[in-house]
């Protein structure tokens, strides 16, 4: 897999940049990379301690922030201060670079953005642990292992692995009642038995796939919503840091917009495209 090129982190809060710079630096340089901050302050969101006009206070921050990353030791670090239009600066940030990293702290309405809007891999950080050592993959597709699953164990190296698929995960090609035209009899013991039959398949090709990449997992199926079992799995394995490696518009696509609120641990989010 290709190198991250550059590490981003974005930021709304100042209380959270050191913890952000923190964290950012030791990835940067076990990875041997580039680490550009963005702090953009939004003005609905954020507010200042007032320093007499909105220049002033956007030097401050400029200050704070060139201080905090010359404490990091990382040579060549950027610093960007802006007002307003977060996702739009991080689109343009973006562009310059294929390879990122987002690293940016919980913050709810942004964080929902970047992770629906984007597809650039994201570190969210809650706790911002130095390192993890329990780690919790949910995918719910096994064509992570051409970049995201390397991308993981690249970034953890120390964290243990344990991979996670829900049968919820999935969309199942079964006789729907409602959507029937009424000319063919409903058959609920064929659908009970194909829907049996594509579960089989996909915990066999589950178990396979763990095998072949020396990984515990576990196959299950789920009485909770996507969301709540993830949360709880994660609970029951002690995590300190959530992975979740969603294809693109799937079901445990959509439900990261409901698992970032109520995970308490850091969360990594890697799409398969």
């Amino acid at each position: 897999m290709k190198p991250l090129s550059r590490i981003l982190c974005v930021c709304n809060d100042i209380n959270k940049s050191q913890m952000l710079f923190s964290k950012a630096a030791q990835i940067a340089k076990e990875h041997n990379t580039t680490l550009t901050f963005l702090f953009v302050i939004e003005k609905t969101l954020f507010e200042l301690p007032v320093y007499g006009t909105d220049e002033i206070d956007i030097k401050t921050i400029k200050n704070i922030l060139e201080t905090q990353a010359e404490e990091t030791g990382l040579e060549n670090t950027v610093v960007f201060v802006c007002e307003n239009d977060t996702m739009g600066r991080v689109m343009l940030e973006l562009e310059r670079e294929h390879s990122s990293l987002i690293i940016t702290p919980y913050e709810e309405e942004i964080t929902k953005a970047l992770v629906l809007i984007l597809t650039t891999p994201v570190l969210i950080l809650k706790e911002a642990n130095a390192k993890y050592e329990n780690i919790l993959v949910a995918l719910d597709n096994t064509r992570v292992e051409e970049y995201c699953l390397p991308l993981v164990q690249n970034l953890f190296k120390e964290g243990k692995l344990h991979l996670l698929q829900d049968a919820q995960y999935f969309f199942y090609p079964l006789t729907d009642p409602f959507l029937s035209s009424g000319m063919i009899p409903y058959d609920t013991i064929q659908e009970m038995v194909e829907e049996e039959e594509v579960i089989a398949s996909q915990r066999s090709h589950f178990d396979h796939f763990c095998k072949a990449h020396g990984l515990e997992g576990t196959f299950k199926l789920g009485a909770q919503s996507i969301d709540e079992g993830i949360i709880e799995m994660s609970k029951q394995h002690s995590s300190d840091l959530l992975v979740i490696l969603p294809t693109e518009e799937t079901l445990l696509d959509m439900a990261v917009k409901n698992i970032l609120p109520l995970c308490t641990t850091d969360i990594f989010i890697c799409k398969q495209k």
